[in-house]
């Protein structure tokens, strides 16, 4: 499974790269904003976006481009939940193991609900 990361720090996005790749996932690309996220959103299958970014409080509304416009699965990850719409998401920081999850469950949905009229979050 194919996976997208939206996430403006450096840092933060190599640990949810290397939680990835060793779950076995591919990594598609490194977003730091909306712009890069659209870019790169016809190459993944699932997205992993921070609510904030350099850009301004943008992460809700990737999400929403990128399932509207690719049908990605996607998967918050965030210090600031309630900023989002469903607060299931991941929190920062995170154990790679809930990344991992998270992944999983958006990738399960990706697979069997490739379809559907609102995104569902993880």
């Amino acid at each position: 499974m194919r996976v997208l990361i939206v996430e403006d720090e450096p840092g933060i996005a190599l640990v949810i790269e290397d939680v990835a790749i060793d779950a076995g996932f591919e990594i598609t690309g490194v977003a730091g904003n909306m712009s890069e996220a659209l870019e790169l959103g016809s190459e993944a299958d699932i997205a992993i976006i921070d609510v904030r970014l350099g850009d301004g409080l943008t992460g809700p509304s990737i999400a929403r481009a990128l399932f509207s416009g690719f049908g990605l699965g996607v998967v918050y990850f965030t210090l600031n939940p309630g900023l989002i719409e469903n607060p299931e998401g991941v929190i920062k920081p995170a154990s790679p193991e809930r990344i991992v999850d998270a992944l999983s469950m958006a990738a399960k949905n990706a697979r069997t609900h490739r379809v559907a009229s609102l995104p569902t979050f993880y």
